[in-house]
């Protein structure tokens, strides 16, 4: 019996192997009758490379992809030489700047270079090589010095927030919070305290030096561990030298020694920007409300924690949310360019994504190609007129990140150094009426913020899985859809069972989901039937979490193959409201002055507060940094 199940492994293998080969044939063969067909209607050049991209607007290239468009074009030979790039009538001169090591052909590194930045290259002038301009293969901004930053650096006392909100929520500004961090606890985070204190901690892995789409960043990391997950002890012991640093959620028992600044509170948890509605947006009621009511408590949406030695560095790219990094030992360089008034000098790597007239709507997150430490300005000569702002984060420092600002960042210097970040919605906005109730005299601790995903330490780490709400606006539409009144646990074993979730591989999934279907099931009228359509708003968001992520249709992470997500329970959750109220009782902002009118809150409906999408010209973008005003279009 072994041998026949090891013979019929072998041939399902060989037969995978077959079809995976005959798929590429296929494909190359579609790619190459397609090119016939586009030089048959007369395109050529970069032209004909623009139509034959088959990945534009939907996700970044595969390194190979690109030469093997050259090569359908040219003698399909399997290689990209100057036979190819004649065939498809390309510049020759192009093909040489791009032929680094002058060997008569374009690796498939050398193509992905050319294919990336092309939009650019086709109007290149060559000329240059001989006298580049300023700033040419230097790190990037060494083009120009950058704008004012006196403006967006705060030292304590902050501003009230309602000041904060207006000039970088609204103003679309990058913003430093010196000193943010310092007199908490995280600030003595050695590596003998970590280790002492949070060695058993589990955190995700990445490599140092951040390269999208190049898996050869992976070498170490999958060398180190194959599963991309250390705890931290293992980790400090092992990481020193290595291409890997943690990238990873943290947790609880870590939060409660970082400072949230009260500045960045009265994000409201009553109203937020409906998303759905047109520019220049309108107000609706907020998605996730707070569980006890603080609707000054701005929503965090995941908490990371960050750490390494040696140099790391980002892609240059922008986020989908709102981000606040805190830096705790080391100094980092930060770079931001407004892609609302450079749109046109970038080509995003992926595409389409990028909305300039419905920013809430980007369709996902977006990076450009170019080399952080060497950016080439022959190429990429849009870039030699860019306004940016360069921000220097110093140990303890906390940055504001606008989101859809492309930012890059690296760190000044190759000692240990850890940071831990957050990021909310960009459709929370500031309400005066939620803000008079905040405690703003003193910071929480982060842990005290009802982060959306929580983390204990141990099991899933919650990174990129389902949002809990969408799981049950899900499980509310397949209820509906099927005229289910209750929420049985045969359809929800058949819901948080689909695709590659966690519950549909592991040996003990039926167990599992049983387990969590009685745990929602607790709130419904009758426990034993299931939660009824009007009950699922009564289980909190926090235990929707467990469900979101083991039943995440896309699966795991590398990281947490078989793990079991532990969420925020009622005891922690006690612990966090008792720590509010702690703080609210000490805050003058807690107490009504007697006979003060409340302020008016902002109304589901009512237009959204305005900010600064489109372009400022550089004069009113150094006026505004510089003095800090506030300019509204």
């Amino acid at each position: 019996a072994i041998c026949t199940s090891s013979w019929l492994l072998g041939w399902l293998v060989l037969l995978a192997g077959g079809l995976q080969r005959q798929l590429l044939v296929t494909a190359r063969g579609r790619l190459e009758q397609q090119a016939e067909e586009l030089m048959r209607k007369g395109l050529s050049g970069y032209d004909l490379v623009d139509k034959l991209d088959m990945w534009f607007g939907q996700d970044t290239p595969p390194i190979p992809g690109p030469a093997k468009v050259l090569d359908a074009i040219g003698n399909k030979d399997g290689r990209v030489t100057l036979e190819d790039w004649t065939s498809a009538k390309l510049p020759t001169a192009h093909f040489d700047y791009f032929d680094k090591d002058s060997d008569g052909r374009l690796d498939k590194d050398e193509v992905y270079s050319w294919f990336m930045q092309r939009k650019f290259a086709r109007t290149m002038n060559l000329s240059e090589v001989d006298n580049p301009p300023k700033g040419h293969l230097q790190r990037i901004g060494s083009w120009k010095e950058p704008l004012p930053s006196e403006g967006l650096i705060y030292h304590k006392p902050y501003p009230h927030p309602r000041e904060f909100w207006k000039r970088h929520m609204d103003g679309y500004l990058p913003a430093v919070l010196k000193g943010a961090q310092h007199g908490w606890p995280c600030m003595n985070w050695t590596k003998e305290e970590l280790t002492k204190r949070f060695g058993w901690v589990d955190a995700k892995l990445e490599p140092k030096v951040e390269g999208r789409n190049n898996n050869t960043a992976y070498r170490d990391l999958d060398k180190l561990s194959p599963n991309h997950r250390l705890n931290i002890s293992d980790y400090l012991r092992l990481e020193q030298g290595k291409n890997v640093y943690v990238v990873s959620i943290i947790p609880q028992v870590m939060a409660w020694e970082v400072a949230h600044p009260s500045v960045l509170l009265c994000g409201s948890r009553s109203i937020m920007v409906d998303r759905r509605s047109k520019p220049p947006y309108k107000l609706a009621k907020h998605e996730y409300p707070h569980e006890s009511g603080h609707d000054w408590m701005t929503h965090v949406f995941e908490a990371n924690l960050w750490m390494g030695t040696g140099r790391t560095r980002s892609q240059f790219h922008y986020d989908k949310e709102w981000n606040v990094n805190c830096l705790l030992t080391g100094t980092k360089r930060w770079f931001f360019l407004n892609a609302f008034d450079h749109e046109e000098d970038i080509q995003w790597a992926r595409g389409n994504k990028f909305k300039a007239k419905n920013p809430l709507n980007n369709a996902w997150t977006d990076w450009i190609y170019l080399e952080p430490d060497s950016v080439d300005l022959i190429v990429q000569h849009k870039l030699r007129n860019a306004d940016y702002y360069e921000l220097i984060q110093e140990a303890g420092d906390c940055i504001f990140i606008p989101y859809a600002m492309p930012h890059q960042v690296e760190k000044m210097d190759d000692d240990f150094q850890i940071a831990v970040s957050w990021m909310f919605l960009p459709e929370s906005i500031y309400d005066e009426q939620s803000c008079s109730k905040a405690p703003l005299q003193e910071d929480l601790p982060l842990a005290a913020m009802d982060t959306l995903y929580m983390y204990t330490g141990k099991g899933i780490i919650p990174q990129g899985y389902n949002d809990p709400l969408n799981h049950v606006n899900q499980i509310r539409g397949t209820m509906k859809h099927n005229g289910r009144k209750h929420l049985s646990l045969k359809l929800f074993t058949k819901i948080v069972s689909e695709g590659d979730a966690i519950l549909s591989r592991v040996k003990d999934g039926k167990k599992r989901i049983k387990k969590i279907w009685e745990l929602i099931s607790s709130y419904a009228e009758d426990p034993a039937k299931g939660l009824t359509v009007d009950e699922l708003k009564k289980v909190p968001l926090r235990l929707w979490c467990k469900p979101a992520a083991e039943g995440d249709p896309e699966g795991a992470l590398p990281c947490d193959n078989g793990e079991e997500y532990h969420f925020c329970d009622d005891s922690e959750y006690k612990k966090m409201e008792d720590v509010v109220q702690e703080h609210l009782a000490r805050s003058a902002a807690s107490t009504q002055k007697e006979g003060e009118k409340p302020p008016e809150a902002g109304r589901p409906g009512q237009p959204a507060p305005p900010r600064v999408w489109a372009a400022k010209s550089a004069s009113a973008r150094r006026k505004s940094s510089k003095t800090g005003g506030h300019e509204e279009l």
